[in-house]
């Protein structure tokens, strides 16, 4: 027969040797369970007695009171059922015995059977007069209310009939509704059952048991409780109930709490820190993790090879004060300290050095740890090696500085030039001269200009541009002979003077300007196959001579260009190399001496 609940071997020897009356059955009736102060009781020594149903041992009216008693208790499991039996063979009336039913449930709180207990009572001859019971009943209860202790008693249901006065006083309720089970509607819901299965399993066996639970104070809150109960007996040995103390121990137990709380705050912050410094690892950046008083506890990868230092010899130290060297920035270190103790972050640029001496600029960001009640816990550091960088804004300033200082001495010297070409023109405009003196104003001017044109070329040179105020560029495109020259300028005293240069150097050569680079563009669409010479302005007021040049390649005539231009900007040479058809890029102004040598490298042909 297989029945729904065994007993541990713990508690069946308990049972076993207990001298009261003890019997456990199934639902059905079917016994589980009995000592032998049952077996000797109903004199069943002998008989296999597992497996058999009360029903061949009671009698009828047994059979009623049992059956009815387990209906109480499956409809509510905390209930406790008294029952009363006739003593076996035994005929006379007082030979009653008093047992009581609870309901015993599995592991998932279902009830699957009842125990039933206690021993035989002849309650018609009790030994001791009632004044004395009601005496001792008075001193106990004397006693008891003047423990601080919080103290109680149960009958043998486990039914509380005692509280002394500090558990009321806990409490704040009255004796009258603590009776009974009331109180145990003030234990937490989520400890009820635990406590309730605990007491239980005591009563069975009448062992001491102390158990933790949350019970509701006057004031409202909950508070950890640890009840302690024992067995009580009177002086024939028989079982009376339970006494027992309460003590709050909440203080201890959210001190428990609050530990295994840090314990598993701990376990996860480890786990935590243990998937940043995997990141952390692979990323470029220097990172530092100091503690509250700025100590380093980790350094990763990136820091050891860009400072040469390993996590053993700096754990414990302050970043500054082995990285600091002759020229960091002692301000900049007092910056950082100050922001530190206030508990603030910062983002500076510092110069540090390596454990070789080397210096290194860095890019520094230092962050602060809370913890959730805003205390410091330690501060983080994300640093970026920036020298390249430094090095590079150094250079520049020293470039800068340097054309600061030609562009002083360039401008002097076109000041100069410029003011004695002013004069001489006052003196050739108020005052008379003759040719002779006309002739040598001139060759000043021409002197004074070609001195600015040479500073400026000597600036030009600075600076990295050309070096030459004529450069070759499409080579394949020289040695043409050409029939016409064609000048592109919105500058129009700028066509007419470098038209007379050109018939100095080459009398029979057709000139033609033009003003605006739509109109070129429509002689030499006009005009295809005429071998022609193009020197062409980049700045206009309107369509700039890169849109001529643009246009001129569409329309895939083999003729030169040359750039002549007041531009020296690097990048204007750099752009005019792009376009096949230019062959030189001059800067104005245009000389006789200049349009000589593009002459002499050519083979004109004039028709």
């Amino acid at each position: 027969m297989q029945f729904p609940f065994v007993i541990d071997k713990d508690l069946k020897n308990a049972m076993a040797s207990s001298s009261d009356f003890l019997l456990a059955t199934d639902l059905e009736g079917n016994i589980v369970f009995c000592n032998d102060a049952f077996v000797r009781l109903y004199q069943l020594k002998g008989t296999n007695v597992k497996g058999l149903n009360i029903d061949s041992i009671f009698s009828s009216n047994e059979i009623a009171i049992f059956k009815n008693a387990l209906l109480k208790c499956t409809k509510n499991k905390l209930h406790t059922e008294k029952l009363q039996f006739k003593k076996p063979n035994h005929q006379s009336e007082v030979e009653w015995y008093e047992c009581f039913m609870n309901v015993v449930c599995n592991s998932k709180g279902v009830i699957v059977g009842v125990v039933i207990k206690d021993h035989l009572n002849t309650h018609l001859t009790s030994q001791i007069p009632n004044k004395e019971i009601d005496f001792k009943k008075e001193c106990f209860s004397e006693l008891a209310n003047h423990m601080p202790d919080l103290m109680w008693v149960t009958d043998k249901q486990h039914q509380l009939i005692f509280v002394n006065a500090a558990w009321l006083n806990y409490r704040g309720v009255t004796l009258e509704s603590e009776m009974g089970n009331g109180w145990i509607e003030h234990i937490h819901p989520e400890d009820k059952e635990q406590v309730l299965q605990e007491r239980r399993q005591a009563f069975v066996v009448q062992q001491p048991y102390a158990i933790t639970f949350r019970l509701k104070k006057n004031d409202g809150c909950y508070r950890w409780m640890n009840m302690k109960g024992n067995p009580i007996y009177s002086d024939a040995g028989l079982f009376k109930g339970y006494a027992g103390t309460a003590l709050d121990i909440t203080p201890v137990k959210e001190a428990q709490i609050q530990i295994r709380r840090q314990q598993e705050l701990m376990e996860s912050t480890k786990i935590e820190f243990g998937k940043f410094t995997k990141i952390a690892q692979k990323i470029g950046s220097i990172i530092i993790m100091c503690n509250s008083d700025n100590r380093i506890t980790w350094v990763n990868d990136a820091f050891v090879k860009t400072t040469g230092y390993t996590l053993k010899e700096v754990c414990g130290k302050t970043p500054g004060s082995f990285l600091k060297g002759p020229e960091t920035s002692k301000e900049t270190l007092d910056r950082i300290r100050k922001v530190i103790e206030l508990g603030k972050g910062i983002r500076t640029e510092i110069l540090y050095y390596t454990k070789t001496g080397a210096r290194i600029w860095l890019d520094l960001m230092i962050e602060t740890l809370f913890d959730k009640d805003g205390i410091v816990t330690g501060f983080i550091t994300i640093q970026k090696d920036i020298t390249l960088k430094k090095i590079s804004e150094k250079e520049v300033l020293e470039q800068m500085n340097h054309l600061k200082k030609i562009s002083f001495i360039t401008s002097h010297e076109l000041r100069h030039e410029f003011s004695k070409i002013l004069q001489l023109l006052q003196t050739a405009k108020f005052q008379d001269h003759n040719v002779a003196t006309y002739a040598q104003i001139f060759s000043d001017i021409e002197y004074s200009a070609n001195l600015m044109n040479d500073a400026i070329f000597k600036l030009n040179d600075q600076i990295n541009f050309a070096s030459s105020n004529s450069i070759s560029l499409n080579k394949y495109l020289l040695n043409q002979a050409i029939e016409e020259i064609c000048l592109v300028d919105d500058d129009h005293l700028v066509n007419k003077l470098n038209e007379l240069i050109i018939r100095n150097v080459m009398p029979s050569m057709p000139v033609h300007t033009f003003d605006h680079v739509d109109t070129a563009l429509e002689y030499v669409k006009e005009n295809p196959n005429t071998k022609r010479k193009i020197f062409l302005d980049l700045n206009f007021s309107g369509r700039s001579g890169w849109d001529f040049l643009h246009e001129y390649e569409k329309l895939g005539q083999p003729w030169p260009v040359v750039i002549l231009t007041s531009s020296i900007d690097h990048v204007d040479y750099e752009r005019s190399k792009k376009f096949l058809n230019v062959t030189h890029f001059i800067t104005k102004p245009l000389t006789i001496e200049q349009f000589e040598r593009l002459s002499e490298m050519e083979n004109v042909l004039v028709h």
